[in-house]
């Protein structure tokens, strides 16, 4: 899989770090992304948004992750963290872990659970050899912001109290768990905790509306997984309070901001979302890179073991926290 390296300018002296990756050549990438496209297309993407309720979004969701290979080099454990129910993902090899990643799921903030994004963290798991605390948060509407932030805090509170250093704990997500992975290193900070050791954001919806210059009306036609029209039910069923100080992401301040990795792909509405987070917390003077992943759809990351360009994705996110984590 090749990069190819390219900066922007922002308002600091600092550029950007983007990589773009092409596809990997060979039968097996380009027959699986061609089946997977489709498959996206037609069984999943009409039923992601209106006018189907969020009880058939959850089922389409959760039937279509069913189907994705796990990595058997990691084992899942039910438990609680208080009320929240959680994935505890262990590698099966080597000792008790020293190192934890927070994983905080996608869904739009309406569906998703720890179970549909095994193929996922237990990838991350295997190649990263931590412990992966996957919560089952909140959902809106039945609960509405920030109950989702501060069930994901929860659960960071509690990997601190497990004994595991903030210097070893990375938390990670996609999509609208990429938007909480943002937000929970943001909020745990302003309640006076540690900043995690890194963050990674496959995805990150930090915006429900288009913004300026927005690639997303553009772009989705190409996306065979996302409609724009999603964004309009998530916003109605979060309830968010226009004047909470968590309720934007994208008003917060960077200036904190652990080191990043974000991973879009080109073929997505959340693109821009992706721009904005490097080139912002670039100009914060933060260490914050992108890569963005040609000719791939929302959360390619999820098709681990069918493509290899998800599983180089995924492996360059386990390198990305290996190097940030203290040994």
């Amino acid at each position: 899989m090749s990069a190819v390296f390219t900066s922007a300018s922002t308002v600091s002296d600092r550029q950007p770090v983007i990589r773009r990756f092409d596809p990997p050549s060979g039968l097996k990438e380009s027959l699986a992304a061609a089946i997977l496209r489709t498959a996206l297309r037609v069984s999943l993407k009409p039923f992601l948004g209106p006018p189907w309720p969020f009880a058939v979004q959850r089922a389409s969701l959760a039937i279509g992750s069913s189907l994705m290979p796990q990595d058997g080099r990691a084992s899942v454990k039910v438990e609680h963290v208080q009320h929240i129910e959680c994935d505890r993902v262990q590698p099966k090899a080597g000792g008790k872990p020293r190192h934890a990643i927070l994983y905080l799921h996608g869904g739009a903030f309406v569906a998703g659970s720890p179970r549909t994004h095994r193929s996922i963290t237990r990838a991350l798991s295997a190649m990263t050899g931590a412990t992966v605390l996957v919560p089952h948060y909140r959902l809106a509407p039945e609960s509405p912001f920030p109950a989702q932030l501060e069930d994901c805090v929860t659960c960071y509170r509690q990997l601190l109290k497990e004994g595991f250093s903030p210097d070893r704990i990375a938390i990670a997500g996609d999509s609208a768990g990429g938007n909480l992975t943002f937000m929970t290193a943001i909020s745990a900070m302003k309640q006076g905790l540690p900043a995690p050791a890194c963050l990674v954001m496959m995805s990150p919806a930090l915006s429900l509306r288009p913004l300026p210059n927005s690639t997303g009306l553009e772009r989705q036609a190409r996306d065979p997984m996302i409609r724009m029209a999603w964004a309009e039910d998530v916003e109605r069923a979060l309830k968010v309070p226009a004047d909470h100080p968590l309720a934007d992401p994208m008003a917060q301040d960077l200036s904190r901001l652990p080191p990043s990795l974000t991973q879009v792909g080109d073929d997505e509405v959340l693109y821009d979302n992706a721009i904005w987070l490097i080139e912002n917390a670039t100009a914060a003077g933060r260490d914050a890179e992108l890569e963005v992943y040609m000719k791939r759809w929302h959360v390619f990351q999820a098709h681990a073991s069918l493509l290899p360009s998800s599983m180089h994705a995924l492996q360059r996110q386990a390198d990305f926290m290996k190097k940030h984590w203290r040994g």
